[in-house]
């Protein structure tokens, strides 16, 4: 996943605003009993909400699956002078680094890549493992209601200085997932393109459902928020924010 779409990632996604994204990272971390200085993330893509932080004076650990955003994301941070970021190559369903944070997140609805509700189950216990008492985890999460009168069965085309991409959404609802199937052009030294094709796949969790997974003893005052507020969220939200901590 992502090998070759890495290239182009923030070409493409250059509509999102990662500096706020961060911001509401950052004041959902001012609700923990304690000061957070550390963060484990999972999911980072090429880095751009961890540099946000890294930025805020954050300790960050990142981990994603793709070796070629980990690269991105690391010549990034060199690049940005952030030089204290760690950066790892991991599955967030199966990951332990042997060490314990003040917060661990996963942002940019990353968890809808996860297959069903057992790998969200094992990446909340992986979280689980790497949050120190009193941690907080924090993650975000596409709705059905999102995928079905939002993202839909819609066509994109970017037209950029270096990259063509016709992004086509495929929806298969019946088996609550939503293929993304891209095709796009890069322009290379010699001013040729090379064609790239890719699939990618997200799965379509209902917010209860995750929800229920952090009603367990090891975890006290899980909420949902509709994301990027402090208010109620639930199935009518398009985006929802978990936000749990563990017990002291």
């Amino acid at each position: 996943m992502y090998d070759d779409f890495a290239q182009v990632y923030d070409a493409l996604m250059q509509e999102i605003d990662y500096h706020e994204w961060a911001d509401y990272v950052f004041r959902l971390l001012l609700n923990a009993k304690s000061p957070v200085k550390s963060i484990l993330e999972f999911g980072c893509g090429t880095g751009n909400i961890t540099l946000e932080l890294a930025q805020k004076g954050f300790e960050m650990t990142a981990v994603d699956l793709s070796d070629n955003m980990l690269t991105i994301a690391d010549e990034k941070a060199e690049k940005a002078g952030l030089n204290t970021i760690r950066f790892f190559k991991g599955d967030m369903s199966n990951f332990a680094i042997g060490e314990q944070f003040d917060a661990v997140i996963c942002c940019c609805d990353t968890v809808n890549y996860l297959p069903d509700l057992k790998a969200i189950e094992n990446f909340i216990m992986c979280s689980l493992d790497a949050l120190k008492p009193g941690g907080l985890l924090l993650f975000d999460m596409n709705t059905p209601e999102k995928y079905k009168e939002v993202i839909g069965d819609n066509t994109f085309v970017y037209n950029l200085d270096d990259v063509f991409c016709v992004w086509e959404n495929q929806p298969d609802l019946d088996n609550n997932k939503m293929n993304y199937d891209l095709s796009f052009f890069i322009r290379q030294k010699n001013d040729l393109y090379e064609r790239c094709e890719e699939t990618q796949h997200q799965y379509i969790h209902s917010v209860e459902d995750v929800f229920k997974l952090l009603k367990i003893p090891a975890f006290i005052d899980p909420k949902i928020y509709t994301f990027g507020t402090f208010m109620a969220g639930g199935s009518e939200s398009d985006r929802v924010q978990f936000v749990v901590e563990k017990r002291g």
